[in-house]
């Protein structure tokens, strides 16, 4: 295959983003360039950009989409292009400009079929998408609820490679695969959590569409009837306020870390009986992949979408009705409740995790451009 310039498009760089990114590299023949629309979009990352290969776009949408036009019309005979959805109007226009050159679009989608919706959006997605989904020349769905995401809005499954969604497994395989019992202890005595408490761990952002009023509702009435329990919080958002007067109680077993980086977020898993994420909308939820891979079983929402992927109820984890406190209690006591269970839980899920590599996604990446640039 001739050799192909790939230019992205990604909203903003992650840690997920930028190691993605660096397996591309190691794999893909020709050269990669990517752009971002802007930094510290979901949170206060604060990650260096590689000026070389990875570069800020300007401010302001006709500055954004004049540079990406003067990117995309050099050698575009010789380029193809990836971007991270639809939904900004950065990465509309470029897949505009994109199919006006000529040039070949990979999508990523991370929408996962939810509930029946039959509001206005609905219908005008119902109408718009069918014409707006027959420009991509390749979709990249993240797993199984993408994919019917996609072909319910009119997008052919052969015009579908699964990513599989993931992050850098192998890396918190290797971090674990240490002393990981003596890393359980000394965070948790950095934490004060003590070693026969049960604990809980949230780790996401503190927002409404997260589940954070249910989980705390939820962990009240799990430690009413379970005295070894302890509710550990990560992350940061408008709900702060809320988490931290609840942390505070005198009776409180709520712990709250405040937002964690880097492998304090790992000791923060690796101290953790279970990972609950109980949203009520989440596109997909890389914390799952994360604790998974520290070995850790999982309860979550049915509305977070790598939810059919990678929890299989009783075997990697508990899957409860977004919004339904009392399920969610329940969930937290069955397995809390039960250790062996919980163990056996944990080792299915770290198997199952272990294939969602981030070489595994590049690969399947890399396939659709391959397949684009034909």
């Amino acid at each position: 295959m001739r050799l192909v310039r790939s230019v992205i498009v990604y909203i903003e760089p992650t840690p997920y983003i930028v190691a993605l990114v660096d397996e591309l590299r190691r794999n893909w023949d020709g050269s990669i360039e990517v752009y971002y629309i802007a930094v510290d979009v979901s949170q206060p990352w604060r990650l260096q950009l590689d000026n070389g290969q990875q570069r800020l776009l300007p401010r302001g949408l006709f500055a954004s989409l004049r540079t990406l036009w003067r990117v995309l019309k050099r050698d575009r005979r010789q380029t193809i292009v990836h971007l991270a959805g639809w939904g900004n109007v950065v990465l509309l226009g470029a897949l505009l400009i994109a199919r006006s050159l000529a040039i070949p679009v990979a999508v990523e989608s991370d929408m996962a079929v939810g509930r029946v919706d039959r509001s206005l959006l609905y219908w005008l997605k119902k109408l718009f998408y069918p014409f707006l989904f027959r420009l991509p020349s390749r979709f990249l769905p993240g797993g199984t609820p993408q994919v019917q995401y996609l072909a319910r809005f009119g997008a052919k499954l052969d015009r579908m490679t699964v990513a599989q969604m993931t992050v850098d497994v192998c890396a918190i395989r290797r971090f674990c695969a240490g002393p990981a019992a003596s890393v359980r202890c000394a965070a948790r005595r950095r934490w004060g959590v003590t070693a026969a408490e049960r604990v809980v761990l949230y780790v996401g952002r503190l927002e409404k569409d997260k589940g954070v009023h249910e989980l705390l509702a939820a962990f009240a009435a799990a430690a009413a009837t379970e005295n070894s329990l302890r509710l550990v919080i990560v992350g940061d958002g408008t709900l702060r306020p809320r988490v931290e007067a609840v942390a505070s109680s005198a009776d409180s077993r709520v712990s709250y870390l405040g937002r964690l980086s880097g492998n304090d977020v790992l000791r923060a898993y690796l101290s953790a009986d279970l990972l609950v994420l109980p949203s009520l909308f989440e596109p997909w939820g890389l914390v799952v992949n994360e604790a998974m891979a520290c070995g850790l079983p999982v309860i979550v929402s049915d509305r977070v979408g790598c939810a059919r992927d990678l929890v299989r109820p009783a075997e990697t984890g508990l899957i409860v009705s977004s919004g339904c406190v009392s399920e969610l209690a329940s969930a937290i006591c069955e397995l809390t409740g039960d250790d062996a269970a919980r163990r056996h839980m944990g080792q299915a899920a770290e198997r199952l995790i272990s294939h969602w590599t981030l070489q595994n996604e590049a690969s399947n990446i890399i396939s659709a451009w391959v397949e684009i640039a034909r």
